[in-house]
This record gives structure tokens, sequence and C-alpha cells, in this order.
């Protein structure tokens, strides 16, 4: 409400944990919420990586949408191998699309990691597949978090997007407030999956996953006003 929003996501990995009282917050200060997940979903077989789980962002667009994230975030718990991470099956995305929103998840994303792997016909193969089941609803979103697959892939995933007459979305997913809270939300990643603040290789906090407001995103993305501006 303070940076002027009308409207923000929630987008939890494979779960709706917050959605009760973000909402709640939101309609309080006359901001719009918007319920998502981020959701795991497995890549076809057919697109390759043996066993690759990538992260899709969906958005609950009505009801139907909301009743369908639903489903999904339960069966992506309850419907796979115990010794699995929670995911879906391409599948199970296909029946319950409907109602529901879609963004390549960026970096996150099958549609990132291919470009920046260098497998351009199987990234557009997989994009070919998200617009059977998105149709309309469908963006390709960027970010800008000094990430090396977001760095490697931005130019390809333009490219797609208009080529294929595709909206793009810049977006700075966000996981605290502002930059004071970095480092505590770096040792909370560090408690959470049980690893020391001095070890190289734990997963850590990016300094730039803070709420920005709209002049810090336009001057992050201000080389690319013509591609953004229907976004």
């Amino acid at each position: 409400a303070m940076l002027g929003f009308p409207a923000i996501a929630v987008t939890d990995r494979n779960g709706l944990y917050g959605v009760m009282p973000f909402s709640e917050a939101c309609i309080a200060k006359g901001v719009q919420p918007i319920v998502g997940a981020m959701l795991a979903v497995a890549r076809p077989p057919e697109i390759g990586g043996e066993a690759s789980i990538d992260w899709l962002v969906l958005l609950a667009k009505d009801d139907e949408g909301y009743a369908n994230l639903c489903k999904l975030v339960s069966s992506a718990h309850l419907d796979r191998p115990f010794e699995e991470e929670p995911h879906v099956a391409v599948e199970k995305l296909e029946e319950l699309a409907e109602g529901l929103i879609a963004l390549t998840a960026g970096a996150e994303g099958a549609l990132a990691r291919l470009i920046a792997d260098g497998q351009q016909l199987k990234a557009e193969a997989y994009l070919d597949h998200l617009e059977k089941l998105f149709a309309d609803r469908l963006y390709v979103e960027i970010a800008r978090r000094n990430d090396a697959v977001e760095e490697a892939s931005e130019a390809g995933l333009v490219d797609l997007a208009y080529a294929r007459d595709l909206p793009l979305v810049a977006t700075n997913p966000a996981a605290y407030v502002d930059p004071s809270v970095h480092a505590a939300h770096d040792a909370m990643l560090c408690i959470a999956n049980s690893a020391y603040v001095e070890s190289a290789d734990r997963q850590s906090s990016s300094p730039d996953a803070w709420l920005k407001d709209g002049p810090a995103m336009e001057k992050l993305f201000e080389d690319l006003p013509e591609a953004l501006t229907n976004t």
C-alpha cells in the first residue's frame, strides 16, 4: 500500500500457505490480492531432461482457476512417489489448466533453462506446449537478479515473445520487504536447509529479492521500454 501498488500476488512454492492472511491484509489496505503459486512441474519426456523438474508461476484468474490451483497443489504433494520432491506430472497440468494465468517463471522455468543451455528447438517445443495449455493466458517472464540463467536466456526469451506475439512481463520475485532484511532471509534459508552460513555450496538469498517499487523496476528495465509497454 505504501508503494502504491494497486495489486500484488502471493506465490508460495507448491503451496497456498499464506493466502488467507495475505488476502485479508491486502483487502484491509485497499490492495487487490492475486492468489497464485509456484508449481513444480515435471518436464515432458519428449522435451528432454530425464527427471527434470521446473517451476511455473500460476495465478488464479477466477473461481475455477482457484479451485484448479488447489487441486494442483494437493496433487504435487500427494500424487508423486514419496522419495521424490513435490511436483505434478505435465498430464495433471493439462487436466487442470482452465482459469489459470501462467508465467514462465524466469530463470527457474524450463523455457529459460533450455535457452540458457543452448537447446533452442526444445525451448520452442516447450513453449508450444504452454501455448496449447494457456492460450491467451500465457506470459513470458523475465527478471534481473544477477542470475546466470537469467542473463543467458533473456535475449532468447524476448525474441520468442516477439516472434509469437506473446506478452512479456518483467518481475522481481520478492522474498523480503527491503534490502535491510537480506541477511536475515539468508540465515533463514540456512536454517531451512540445515546449512552453515559459511558453506560455499548452499542455497543463498539473492540481494535483489526485495519488494521494488515502480520507479525501481522502470530503472531496472529501462533498456526494454518498448518490449514491456503493454504488460
